[in-house]
């Protein structure tokens, strides 16, 4: 069960980049990740059984909702698309290197290598446009999105111990949308979407790409390792790419084909002991 559930998030996280591109051409990104989360409050809700407010997952909320989207909108603003996408795509690499220190995980040398090769074919992926003009702060800003998943991720297992992915996921989800409200008023007001795409991108956004998504990340980590787990982030950007072909109607050429063979044979070699 948890190859599935862990299958779908990756699947709706790579479908995310198309609403989001959608959706960004109306609303602020602030707002657009506000409205995100908003959305997918109510199905999390029914299906956590919301009772009370439970404070102690206030932290979670703030890394891996309002710490993970602010630091990446904000950073995409002022760097080039190729290097906040590099950037992001070193998260399944921290994740491991983290998991190792905190939680002790064990990461064989195969794992290790297959880590290096869907990085790889991560790599060419995102490159074969070419390199745009990146700022420093803007790639650091990126940077602190993927400590701000490393962290969401890890705690989270920890979290696992005494609570269930339900919980986490509903609570969570709940503070970082508190938290986004005032920084989206603050920095670019808010900004009512007019069009119906607009809305088709934002509830497919927050229910599918953030309450579902989220959800089925922690149903994985219940019974996974979040290195294991994390491993399968590297299909996220072969998976947009395909979708971006035949909705979008982007381009794939013959790197892509070699970068995704990379991406699926590092994924095999690091997740073997899973399946």
């Amino acid at each position: 069960m948890k190859k599935y559930t862990l299958l779908f998030a990756i699947f709706f996280w790579g479908a995310s980049f198309i609403f989001v591109k959608i959706g960004l051409e109306e609303v602020p990104p602030i707002n657009l990740a506000l409205f995100r989360s908003a959305t997918a409050l109510p199905i999390l809700f029914i299906i956590s059984g919301f009772r009370r407010i439970k404070k102690e997952f206030l932290l979670l909320g703030l890394m891996g909702i309002t710490g993970y989207h602010l630091f990446q909108n904000l950073g995409m603003m002022s760097t080039g698309a190729a290097e906040a996408s590099i950037i992001i795509a070193s998260n399944p690499i921290f994740i491991a290197i983290f998991s190792r220190l905190i939680l002790k995980e064990r990461i064989t040398i195969i794992e290790a290598l297959g880590i290096a090769l869907a990085f790889l074919g991560v790599f060419i992926i995102i490159l074969r446009e070419g390199m745009g003009k990146g700022s420093f702060i803007g790639n650091l800003l990126c940077l602190g999105s993927v400590f701000s998943w490393v962290g969401y991720s890890i705690y989270g297992k920890i979290k696992l111990r005494n609570s269930n992915a339900n919980e986490i996921t509903a609570y969570s989800t709940l503070f970082g949308t508190i938290f986004l409200l005032p920084i989206a008023i603050v920095l670019e007001g808010i900004v009512i979407p007019k069009s119906t795409m607009a809305w088709i991108s934002i509830i497919a956004l927050g229910i599918f790409c953030s309450g579902l998504a989220y959800l089925f990340w922690y149903k994985a980590l219940e019974d996974m390792d979040v290195s294991k787990a994390g491993f399968y982030l590297f299909l996220i950007p072969v998976i947009s790419s395909i979708l971006a072909f035949f909705i979008l109607g982007e381009r794939l050429d013959f790197k892509f084909i070699i970068g995704a063979f990379l991406v699926i044979i590092g994924l095999i070699l690091s997740s073997r002991r899973n399946f």
